[in-house]
């Protein structure tokens, strides 16, 4: 995009941001494809305008897990659309390069406050949902772990071979069978 474009949109309401995105995993060239494949899904939007993008190569964060980074130029039409962006895509860091001041009206604050707080709210009934699906699998887990103790406990009371035959942590038997 020519700085001529940029000072158009500019002059017209844009806003001019410097965006990263960051992804963690593993292995590194899943990382590498994955954010690469995330960001065409992003250039995908006609109402933003791409005008640099760097990639850097994932680096090795921990054994085995790996981070890279992609930082976009984007020109974008108004806060509704970097709201939007923000909220989809959840990029590590946004940098608004310009305007220096915006107006926003009323409607615009109240657009993104709601667009927030839909976003919030479908994010703590999942958090709701898996936590009662992790509540039953704990639940269940701990009476299948009680009854392999009571199976094995008819053939032996040595905790050590109860321990093996269950492929268990000695201490973690022992706090079980406590209970």
């Amino acid at each position: 995009m020519k700085t001529k474009e940029i000072k158009e949109l500019l002059y017209k309401g844009y806003l001019h941001t410097n965006i990263i995105f960051e992804i963690v995993g593993k292995p590194k060239e899943h990382i590498e494809n994955t954010l690469k494949a995330y960001i065409e899904n992003i250039k995908q939007d006609e109402e933003l305008h791409i005008v640099n993008e760097e990639f850097e190569s994932a680096e090795e964060m921990e054994e085995g897990v790996f981070g890279a980074v992609a930082e976009l130029e984007i020109i974008l039409p108004n806060i509704e659309k970097l709201n939007w962006l923000c909220i989809n895509f959840s990029p590590a860091s946004v940098e608004i390069l310009e305007p220096d001041k915006k107006t926003i009206t009323q409607k615009e604050i109240g657009d993104w406050t709601n667009d927030l707080l839909s976003r919030l709210h479908e994010i703590g009934m999942i958090q709701k949902n898996l936590k009662g699906q992790f509540d039953v699998l704990v639940k269940n887990f701990n009476a299948m772990t009680r009854n392999a103790i009571i199976l094995s406990l008819k053939e032996t009371n040595e905790i050590d071979s109860i321990a093996k035959k269950l492929a268990c942590q000695k201490n973690i038997l022992k706090n079980s069978l406590k209970h």
